[in-house]
């Protein structure tokens, strides 16, 4: 090969990766609005758990009408940025909401804090997946998260609720801070 053909060649691969980081970043963007609508979420329904336990399926369809109807405007917001993110967006939400109610008909009756784990669990192995095939923030993220669920059913079931609307909600909002600033 010439020394220009090379030259070109190591052009093209320096464009591909700035390209790849340039992506990274519009989704680590995208990703954090995301992740702080989702943290807030998770802290107003574990709470409301917490306080008005024989509310609980009422509480959580509540806030997560208003997870995804906020989710999908936010989304609507990146379409130009990141192509066809508002369908991938739903099929991610309905993936891990088809997830946690099949935990719950193959499994019921399950009891309310092991019932309330399945999503934050999965959520939290859905990010250690992602993280290693394209971007190994979301392994920390993953990691956490996991962490958290393992802590609040392990150890704290009498703050089972606090616990998991501050570490798990509070943690996706605070991840979502974070990602904003790349």
């Amino acid at each position: 090969m010439t020394e220009h053909a090379e030259e070109a060649a190591r052009a093209l691969r320096e464009i591909e990766l700035i390209k790849e980081r340039v992506a990274g970043f519009q989704d680590y963007q995208a990703e954090s609005h995301q992740l702080v609508l989702w943290g807030f979420v998770h802290v107003i329904g574990y709470a409301l758990s917490a306080l008005v336990p024989e509310y609980i399926l009422l509480s959580w369809l509540g806030v997560l009408t208003f997870g995804i109807l906020t989710g999908l405007w936010l989304a609507r917001g990146s379409k130009d940025v990141i192509p066809g993110i508002v369908w991938r967006y739903l099929l991610v939400i309905g993936s891990i909401l088809l997830f946690v109610c099949l935990i719950h008909f193959f499994y019921f009756p399950l009891p309310p804090t092991q019932g309330a784990l399945a999503g934050p669990l999965f959520i939290g192995c859905l990010y250690l997946i992602r993280g290693a095939q394209v971007r190994p923030r979301y392994i920390f993220l993953g990691a956490t998260l996991i962490l958290v669920c393992l802590i609040a059913h392990l150890l704290l079931q009498a703050w089972f609720w606090w616990w998991m609307s501050l570490a798990f909600g509070g943690g996706l909002m605070l991840f979502g801070l974070w990602l904003r600033r790349y």
